[in-house]
């Protein structure tokens, strides 16, 4: 049957299976290529952030057990403790806390935010004895571990 308009024109013959598999194929290769490569960024940044974390717990675990070990010692008393422990979990929970070191006289009764928040939570657990007893066995938890 001729072709509408003329016979001029190349003839493009429709396009076998095997052709459209393996263009199909080729581009399936690109595109997981290209998903593998955006993965791996995705979790490096993501092992980096997990080894943060682990880096951070760790220190805090250390700290917890400094701190346990000279409750031990009796280097410090159980209300001291619990005010150094909670130092740490509000450093680490609350950074904008952080206390500015700053020099006070003997007059100036003047607290940092985070100092305020240390003694208010300080006393709180000191007032419900089984959450202070807890805390104590806890102590005493990790300074038998280290």
């Amino acid at each position: 049957m001729p072709r509408i308009g003329g016979g001029g024109g190349p003839f493009v013959p429709p396009q076998t299976q095997a052709a459209q598999t393996q263009q199909t194929q080729q581009a399936q290769k690109s595109d997981f290529a290209s998903k593998v490569q955006q993965a791996s960024t995705q979790g490096t940044e993501a092992a980096r952030t997990q080894q943060a974390k682990q880096t951070q717990q760790s220190q805090l675990t250390g700290k917890a057990k400094d701190i346990a070990k000279r409750l031990a010692n009796g280097a410090l008393t159980q209300k001291e403790a619990t005010r150094e422990f909670v130092g740490l979990v509000i450093e680490e929970r609350f950074p904008a806390f952080k206390k500015k070191k700053k020099k006070k006289n003997k007059d100036d009764e003047e607290q940092s935010a985070e100092e305020q928040l240390e003694e208010a939570v300080t006393e709180l657990i000191h007032r419900d004895p089984a959450l202070a007893k807890r805390l104590e066995s806890q102590f005493q938890k990790l300074a038998t571990k280290g």
